[in-house]
């Protein structure tokens, strides 16, 4: 037998944890300079955020030593910092023979 309202309670508790675990990049990160950027990660949306997730690691430099930010996609410093990274990026690549 099924206690109905005891389900109830915690799908309601569990629909509200959902809702605070949607997007992880929610805020504005660091100024971050595209040469400061070791590798830029684009994730997709997936069903709990309608927004990808851009992530950055940072070089090893004194001011960020590596650290990962999450940068929130709809703000033009982000998408900035995602175009000059990749036209950055193509230009300084390392092609192997």
């Amino acid at each position: 037998q099924c206690n109905c309202s005891y389900t109830a309670k915690l799908l309601h508790i569990l629909d509200k944890y959902l809702k605070h675990t949607e997007c992880r990049c929610t805020r504005k990160g660091p100024k971050i300079r595209y040469k400061d950027v070791q590798k830029l990660e684009i994730k997709p949306k997936h069903p709990f955020c309608q927004e990808k997730m851009i992530f950055v690691t940072m070089e090893n430099v004194s001011r960020f030593k590596g650290q990962e930010y999450c940068l929130h996609p709809k703000l033009q410093s982000t998408k900035n910092l995602v175009k000059w990274f990749r036209i950055w990026k193509d230009k300084h690549r390392v092609y192997e023979a």
